[in-house]
């Protein structure tokens, strides 16, 4: 019977400690969500890897991509694509960082429901453990 109590009491402590690992994992997760939404053009990891924070940079990087020479299969091109005018450079840049802050906004949400939702889990299974542990430890 003992060695039964003992198994019982392992496997609640280790619910318990598995709990508060996913807690400070969840945790992180929510931070990093709130600052996600709150700079949604400055978020790593979510799409697109050039500067959409000023249309200047962005501007540079669309003409740097128009100036090189195309490439074909027999080889380089003379010919580069024509440069987009200074209207369509500008609608390009809006489209672009509207799409951005849209992409970043739904994953970082997606991010916290689904960390809040984790942490309410893993607490609720904390405690529930925990009063069952005490309950067994009052019992012998």
């Amino acid at each position: 019977m003992a060695n039964t109590n003992r198994i019982a009491q392992a496997y609640g402590y280790a619910v318990c400690f598995i709990a508060v690992v996913a807690i400070l994992i969840s945790s992180q997760s929510i931070v990093r969500s709130l600052f996600d939404l709150s700079d949604p053009l400055r978020s790593e990891g979510y799409g697109r890897s050039g500067p959409l924070t000023s249309y200047s940079a962005f501007k540079r990087e669309q003409l740097q991509r128009t100036n090189v020479p195309m490439r074909t299969r027999t080889g380089i091109s003379d010919t580069a694509a024509a440069p987009p005018t200074e209207t369509e450079l500008r609608q390009m840049f809006e489209d672009e960082r509207l799409d951005q802050i849209g992409n970043v906004r739904f994953r970082a949400m997606k991010t916290l429901v689904s960390s809040v939702l984790l942490i309410m889990i893993a607490i609720a299974l904390f405690f529930i453990h925990w009063r069952w542990l005490r309950r067994e430890d009052l019992k012998s």
